[in-house]
Parts: structure tokens; C-alpha cells; sequence
């Protein structure tokens, strides 16, 4: 009888203590942003079959997604990878912006980088285009007031030389109605009626080139 008791004590006392174990609850730790390293922001890139991307591992994070876009046409090239570095190929003559998208996979946030930009090239002593104008106010699909309104906008170029004018294009339909050339500033008034407007700037360099930076629409009530 004495030997079933102990038997009967020290398989209560097992799970008493297996019960009375606390686990402790570890909440997702969302990553931190990459720092870019190279191509470096706003340089450019000579020919090369490849272009190497490189940034720092930030912290909290499992994989990488790098956004390349071409800052001409649009495409977007994306590509997944666990290191900080990867080697791509793109067309050459072309700027291009880039990103890196830091994942951790315990959580559904990211974190992003900034985004830079470089110019794919070949011959290191040609000049190239402006990069396309980097719209500032009003933003793409926003909505202001009716009135005084004022445009603006910025804009990079990897020949550190070269001195800038533009051209800034706006109307309801698609853009192509010419409200000012050969503008040195980067920002530009205009009284706006009621309406949906679509607008655009040409930005010019000294030595005849040019970009476009697209079409941006934005309504005013």
C-alpha cells in the first residue's frame, strides 16, 4: 500500500510541476530599413554586363526584395534574396531608380529603404539626360483647393555641370498643353479652376538633353 501511495505521489508531484511551467510569449520584431551602399545615389554606372547592388544587413531581417525601376519606361524588375548583395542585368543607356524591401518572416510588416538613383552608361566622358523630374506638390491622385496653385518639382543629374531649364505641360485631357519653356525654377503658379488636371515637366540639360517625368493627375474643388 505504502509503495502504490509513493508511486501515486511522485506522479502527481511530475505533473504539478510540469503544469506549473510559465512559457514565455515573444512578440514579432518587425525589421529595420536597409542603408543603400552602391551604385551610389545619383552617380553613374559604367558599362558593365551586370550591375552589383549592394547594402547593409539591417536588423530583424530574414530576405531582401529589391525594386528596380526604369525611370523611362517605367519596367520594374524585382528579385528576392537572403544576402545584402545581388548582381542584375539591365539595359544599358538608361537611368534607373532603385530599393530594398526588409522582411522578417514572423510579421507581415516591411520596412524600405530610401530610394536612389543611377545611371546605366557606357563611354565614362558622354553626357546624359537629366533624371526625370521628381514630382514634389501637387501629388499624383491629391486633391487642393481652387485658385492659387503652385507646382513644383525636382531634379538630379549625374553631370554635376550641367545647368537645367523646363518645360511644364497641364490640361484636363492628357497633358500636352504647354503653360510655360525654358523655365530655370523648379516651381511654377497657375490659378486653377474646379476640374481634374493632368500635368508633366520636361526638364532640359545645356548640352540638348532631355527626360520626361511622366503624367501626374491631381484634382481641384
Amino acid at each position: 500500500m505504502k509503495k502504490i501511495l509513493i508511486i501515486s505521489f511522485c506522479v502527481f508531484s511530475m505533473l504539478t510541476i510540469s503544469c506549473s511551467k510559465t512559457y514565455e510569449f515573444r512578440a514579432p520584431v518587425d525589421p529595420a530599413a536597409a542603408n543603400l551602399s552602391k551604385p551610389a545615389n545619383n552617380t553613374q554606372c559604367l558599362e558593365v554586363d551586370k550591375v552589383k547592388f549592394e547594402w547593409n544587413k539591417s536588423d530583424n531581417t530574414d530576405t531582401y526584395t529589391i525594386t528596380i525601376i526604369d525611370l523611362i519606361s517605367s519596367a520594374t524588375v524585382t528579385q528576392n534574396t537572403s544576402t545584402n548583395t545581388v548582381e542584375i542585368t539591365l539595359t544599358k543607356g538608361k537611368p534607373y531608380s532603385w530599393q530594398i524591401t526588409s522582411k522578417n518572416k514572423s510579421t507581415s510588416k516591411t520596412a524600405k529603404s530610401e530610394v536612389w538613383k543611377f545611371y546605366l552608361s557606357g563611354a565614362a566622358d558622354s553626357n546624359h539626360a537629366p533624371f526625370p523630374a521628381e514630382i514634389i506638390a501637387p501629388k499624383n491622385d491629391t486633391t487642393v483647393s481652387a485658385g492659387s496653385i503652385e507646382l513644383s518639382w525636382k531634379v538630379s543629374d549625374v553631370d554635376v555641370g550641367d545647368t537645367h531649364k523646363f518645360d511644364v505641360k497641364l490640361d484636363k485631357t492628357n497633358a500636352t498643353t504647354v503653360i510655360c519653356t525654358d523655365q530655370a525654377d523648379t516651381k511654377k503658379t497657375i490659378t486653377l479652376t474646379a476640374g481634374v488636371y493632368y500635368w508633366r515637366v520636361i526638364a532640359k540639360d545645356n548640352n540638348g538633353n532631355h527626360s520626361e517625368s511622366g503624367v501626374y493627375k491631381f484634382t481641384v474643388q
